[in-house]
């Protein structure tokens, strides 16, 4: 038996390096770093939070330009037709090259789908929601969060976003305060926690963290901190069996196999799932269960929809049988809703208050349009005044764009 295996792995190396010696792309010639390692391409280095990814992707820009070629994992040598070669143009993400040209992705973009490792990983971290459906069901899903992108919704979370933004002042004030001279805030922490609450109230009317300086992060917070793509890259190979693994044997077969894995980052992916899908389960389970119960005031939030979760319920309750989803689809969209939010937003504010900070001329024309707003209104700007304040909707687009 022993021989018959040996035997065919030989005869299936030699293939593999035959095909791989004879094939010969049209990115053949397209300039770019070497594979740091067999196994794992140039991955770490894409990836890395340390100095190591920040000098790799100077080194990229510096040496290549726009266009460069990397490795994925099991790269082998820089033959063209080899495993998972990636090209980069600018800030475009990467994509594989055997797998689509620039052309197909600009012409064929209603019809692009992604790959079996992306729904693979997806549907373990956040269930089935609107990342990892295709077709109908993801028709359906995208039906039922219409509501969520209207006017009428957003009008509805103004005085959500603005009771955070104060609490945040507020915290910030305090630090600076007690501070004894100079004193230096992280303001991406800051934003990080605000992001997270944002979505928590406007998404599912739940709180995660009542914003005040040595508060006890909520365990939710620390799982959506891990969910990045550094964090992701950790799992390496096992990203790439995926669709494989979870064809394997029941899921209480496959949920046996990750406890009992020696592998302490898997083991780190199983804690974070667990609380991530423990919380989404208990805020759903909650307000579905006072609102059979007959919670009145649930009732009615849920009647007017307030945020995402009663939009979602009532959207179910109201659609038709063919349209209606199940409850593991709206704890998907949950996931989805949340990670999608979280950093995105953090992020961005976070550089625009960068850019705040560093051009003083800009920030106060941006305070003064912002002050006048608030004297004439008495207060918090309402909606349609905020959208239609100039300085503010350029300062919005540039850091879109940016």
């Amino acid at each position: 038996m022993f021989v018959l295996l040996a035997q065919f792995l030989s005869l299936f190396t030699l293939v593999w390096a035959f095909k791989r010696f004879m094939s010969k792309g049209d990115i053949g010639n397209i300039p770019g770093p070497k594979s740091e390692s067999f196994i794992k391409g140039n991955m770490r280095q894409i990836f890395s939070a340390s100095s190591v990814g920040w000098e790799f992707h100077s080194m990229m820009s510096e040496q290549y330009g726009r266009v460069a070629r990397l490795w994925a994992e099991i790269s082998g040598d820089l033959r063209p037709k080899g495993h998972a070669p990636y090209i980069c143009q600018g800030e475009i993400p990467c994509f594989p090259a055997k797998t689509i040209s620039c052309s197909s992705i600009d012409k064929d973009q209603v019809i692009y789908e992604e790959t079996s490792s992306f729904f693979a990983r997806s549907i373990v971290l956040f269930g089935r929601g609107i990342f990892t459906t295709q077709g109908e069901p993801h028709k359906k899903q995208r039906k039922m969060l219409n509501p969520v992108f209207s006017i009428a919704y957003m009008r509805n979370m103004i005085p959500i976003f603005s009771d955070i933004a104060k609490k945040i002042e507020k915290a910030m004030k305090i630090k600076l305060a007690e501070a004894q001279g100079a004193q230096e805030v992280d303001v991406l922490h800051w934003m990080s926690r605000a992001a997270l609450e944002m979505i928590g109230q406007s998404g599912f009317g739940y709180s995660f963290d009542p914003l005040v300086e040595g508060a006890k992060p909520h365990p939710f917070c620390d799982a959506a901190k891990a969910f990045s793509l550094p964090q992701h890259s950790k799992l390496g190979l096992m990203e790439y069996l995926l669709p494989t693994i979870v064809k394997i044997g029941s899921p209480r077969f496959r949920r046996w196999l990750v406890d009992h894995f020696p592998s302490r980052r898997l083991r780190a992916y199983r804690d974070m799932v667990d609380t991530w899908h423990w919380t989404m389960t208990r805020i759903f389970e909650e307000k579905k269960r006072a609102l059979m119960e007959g919670d009145e005031a649930l009732a009615n939030q849920v009647e007017q929809a307030k945020d995402l979760l009663s939009i979602l319920i009532k959207a179910n309750i109201d659609a038709s049988e063919e349209d209606k989803v199940s409850d593991e689809e709206v704890l998907g969209q949950m996931s989805s809703f949340i990670f999608a939010a979280t950093d995105t937003t953090s992020n961005a504010l976070s550089r625009t208050l960068h850019l705040l900070a560093s051009q003083p001329e800009i920030q106060e024309r941006l305070r003064a349009e912002v002050t006048e707003a608030r004297e004439a209104h008495g207060g918090d700007i309402p909606y349609d005044d905020l959208v239609s304040l100039p300085f503010m909707d350029a300062v919005c687009r540039e850091t879109l764009r940016l």
